[in-house]
Formats: C-alpha cells, sequence, structure tokens
C-alpha cells in the first residue's frame, strides 16, 4: 500500500509518499516539486546583486543567507590578497541579526508548526493551541511578531533586509536602538519564564542532567509529557551523526560521527542529482522525482540544526536527554527550544558589548566590479541548521552561484544504498500523523530547498 500526503503548515510545501507493509512504513519519499530558480537568477548580474536576492529566498532565514553572501563576497577580497577590515561593531550587529531571526523562528517553529501536531495525539483539550484561535497560538504569535521588532531597528525592514555590505554594515544605532532592542529581548524572556517554562530563565540556563526535565513547566512541559505519551522519545531516530559548519559566539564547527571533532574540510562537501530533477531536461536522470539535492560530507550523511550544534559545543542538558533518547523527536525539539533560551541570553550580552563610536562600514579599496576570475565559500548557521554559498565571479560578474541550504541535508531524497536522514527516521513510524510529526521536527523549508 502507497499514501501520498500533502506537508503543509511548513516554510512552502512539500509531499510524503509512504509504502507501507502491517501498518508500517517500509519506505519513505519526500518530494520538492516547486522550482524558484535563484542560482540560475544571479548568474551574470554585479556580485553585490546578490545582497538583494539572496535574502529573498526564505522569508524565515533572509538573514541567514544575507550573513553567508556578504561573507562569500568578503573572503573573495582575501582570496585575492585584499581582505577588509571589518569593525567588532559591524561583526556584533550581523550576529545580533541574525541571532533575533532565529529566535523569532524557534518561537513560530514550536508552536504553529510542532504543538498543533502534537496535541492531535491527544484525546484531551489542547484547544488553546489550536491554529489561528487558539490562545497559546495567538500569544506566542505576538511575542514572535515584537520579538523580530528588535532586527528591524538594526536591518531597516523585516523580511529581506540587506543591510550588512561588504566592508561592515549600513546601520548606526543609537544607544536608544539598543535599548530599545534589549527590551524587546526582555519581553520575549519575560514569555519564556512565564508561559514556556514556567520558572526562572536563570535556573532553566544552569540546568546539567536528565533529572532537570522535572523542573520544567509551563507549554514545553506539554510538550515533554505528550512526547513520551506517545513515544516521541522512540521515534524519529536517523544515524545519529550531526555537523555544523558555522561559528558564531554561541556555535562551534564540527562533526559528531561516534567521536566529536572540531576539524572539517568544506571540500569534502559533495552533492548529488541523481533523483533531482534539470531544468535542461536532456541532462535529466529518469530517476529524478523532485527538486531537492542530496548532499554529504565524505560520502556520508549528516543531520544539521539546533541538535546538532548543542551536541558539537557539548552543552549539558541536552547532551544528557542526547544520550538518553538519541536523536529522537523528543530529543530534537526540546534541543531547538533549549537553543531559544541560550540565543536569548547570549544576543543580551552582544548587544551589551556595541561601540556605538566605532564605524559601522570601512569601504572596500576595490570595486567587485572590477575583480576577475575569484570565488570563495562562506557558512553559516541559520534556524534550521549550516547553509553553505558558493559564488564565482568573472570579469565583474557573476558567473556561478551555489546555494546549501540545512534541508536539503536532512531532507534530501537519499539514494539506493543510503536512505536520506528524514527517510530513515521516518521509515518504521506506525501513523502518518506521526511521519509528518518527524519531519517537522527538522522544520521542513521547501522554498530553500527548491531555491
Amino acid at each position: 500500500m502507497k499514501t501520498v500526503d500533502i506537508v503543509e503548515r511548513i516554510e512552502g510545501e512539500a509531499k510524503l509518499v509512504c509504502s507501507w507493509k502491517n501498518g508500517i512504513i517500509d519506505d519513505a519519499r519526500i518530494e520538492f516539486l516547486n522550482f524558484r530558480g535563484f542560482e540560475f537568477m544571479l548568474q551574470g548580474k554585479s556580485p553585490l546583486d546578490a545582497l538583494i536576492y539572496t535574502p529573498r529566498i526564505c522569508g524565515i532565514c533572509g538573514q541567514a543567507h544575507l550573513k553567508t553572501t556578504v561573507e562569500a563576497l568578503e573572503n573573495i577580497y582575501k582570496n585575492i590578497g585584499e581582505e577588509l577590515s571589518i569593525t567588532n561593531k559591524a561583526k556584533l550587529l550581523r550576529e545580533i541579526g541574525l541571532n533575533i531571526e532565529i529566535i523569532d523562528s524557534h518561537i513560530k517553529w514550536f508552536y504553529m508548526f510542532i504543538m498543533p501536531d502534537i496535541v492531535s495525539l491527544s484525546k484531551n483539550d489542547y484547544s488553546q493551541y489550536s491554529p489561528l484561535k487558539g490562545d497559546k497560538w495567538l500569544k506566542s504569535s505576538s511575542v514572535a511578531s515584537e520579538t523580530i521588532k528588535a532586527l528591524a531597528i538594526i536591518g531597516g525592514q523585516w523580511p529581506h533586509t540587506s543591510y550588512m555590505i561588504p566592508g561592515g554594515v549600513v546601520s548606526d544605532p543609537t544607544l536608544l536602538d539598543l535599548t530599545t532592542m534589549q527590551n524587546y529581548l526582555d519581553n520575549t524572556i519575560s514569555f519564556f519564564e512565564k508561559d514556556f517554562i514556567g520558572g526562572d530563565f536563570e535556573e532553566y540556563l544552569s540546568y546539567s542532567s536528565l533529572n532537570d526535565l522535572e523542573n520544567i513547566r509551563g507549554d514545553f512541559k506539554d510538550f515533554i509529557d505528550l512526547s513520551f505519551e506517545n513515544n516521541l522519545d522512540k521515534i524519529g531516530k536517523s544515524y545519529n551523526r550531526h555537523i555544523v559548519l558555522g561559528k558564531s559566539h554561541l556555535f562551534n564547527s564540527g562533526k559528531s560521527n561516534k567521536r566529536l571533532t572540531h576539524k572539517l574540510d568544506l571540500n569534502s562537501i559533495s552533492e548529488d542529482t541523481q533523483y533531482t530533477y534539470n531544468v535542461d531536461e536532456s541532462k535529466e536522470s529518469k530517476e529524478a522525482f523532485g527538486w531537492a539535492k542530496n548532499v554529504s560530507y565524505a560520502d556520508n550523511f549528516y543531520e544539521t540544526g539546533p541538535l546538532s550544534r548543542v551536541i558539537v559545543k557539548s552543552r549539558g542538558f541536552v547532551n544528557s536527554l542526547h544520550k538518553t533518547y538519541d536523536d529522537s523527536v523528543l530529543t530534537r525539539v526540546i534541543a531547538r527550544m533549549d537553543e531559544l533560551a541560550h540565543l536569548l541570553y547570549s544576543t543580551k550580552n552582544l548587544i551589551k558589548q556595541i561601540d556605538i563610536s566605532e564605524e559601522s562600514f570601512i569601504k572596500p579599496k576595490i570595486s567587485m566590479n572590477d575583480i576577475d576570475n575569484a570565488g570563495a565559500t562562506a557558512v553559516v548557521e541559520a534556524c534550521r541548521g549550516s547553509l553553505l554559498h558558493d559564488i564565482s565571479i568573472k570579469q565583474g560578474k557573476i558567473e556561478k552561484y551555489n546555494v546549501i541550504t540545512p534541508t536539503v541535508w536532512n531532507l534530501g531524497p537519499g539514494n539506493k544504498n543510503n536512505l536520506s536522514i528524514a527517510q530513515k527516521a521516518i521509515i518504521g513510524t506506525d501513523s502518518i500523523v506521526k511521519a509528518k510529526i518527524i519531519l517537522r521536527s527538522f522544520d521542513v523549508c521547501s522554498v530553500c530547498t527548491t531555491h
């Protein structure tokens, strides 16, 4: 038996095709069908045009695309021996902007994508989590909308901001601006305390062991209780291989495959298009069924995202959960919401470090349009995981632009010899509802995947 299900309430949409045997999913395929073509649009454009185009790849993680683009362009300067000077102020404003975007995304993801499906497994009344009308859904939506205003202060707008440029940022916040940003984050921390964990924020940050689960109250406890009631601590497990490409004040780069290492070689990343549509149909594989590619590191599929980040960072509380529950839905969701707390704390501290007397921008000595035959790669950590941009320019124009997104890492089509991360996580599940919960635990973004 085979079922076809449209996965909605994600960024974009996807199709989940499952084969069943004795009531259990024994094969699964995730199809991403809406081609968009950003990489092709950028060919022949001025390199600086990418700062406008790439933030529009996604309505959720535009900051991540912008930061990756600007760092790739700056790496081109470095590769031709003209490394740019970036002030600490500009670096902080870039990281703060990206952090706020991730904070906003984590809140929306939990309340709008995860909880509506989780509560549907229960016979009890959890109507407060109902989309568009439940009290908790509405309040979380309001909190997220207020939080993102902190980003608009330095970005000028959200989504699709383009305030980062080679040499720094075109943003010069005042002390009042920074105080206002702090106030927005304080309101989010208050929500985290009163509604999400039902406890003290600072105390939560000190959690370090599995026993600390017992101290959690509020909406987070609803998720945890429902997860144990419905065996979400046992499903959604994949290879337990994890990769983090980007670095920040909160994240370390590295990978975990039985052992943890912080050494990475970006040249070990490869893409495969055996099951991927091609704009040139004459070059298309007969086995193609969607626009997603496979991406691997040293020929292995790796999970990326908040769970991977906390494993590579070795942060106590979630690490203790991971040792007991592996890469299950329970662990994956807790890891992301635990990251929310640490992002809030870290971002407030970063705002305090800004010296408004520093320059925001130092103009490059050479125009991008005067650079010939150069290329570079950059990586950052987006809300869903590691994001990579690779650009080559020739005679001052973009010759090729390649984007590898977190969803491609997690939800690629797999191949005959190896299941993708999400495929392996889904196979063995006994219901389509749980299969879609597993998919949502990776935070599916079809628009990034089909960029």
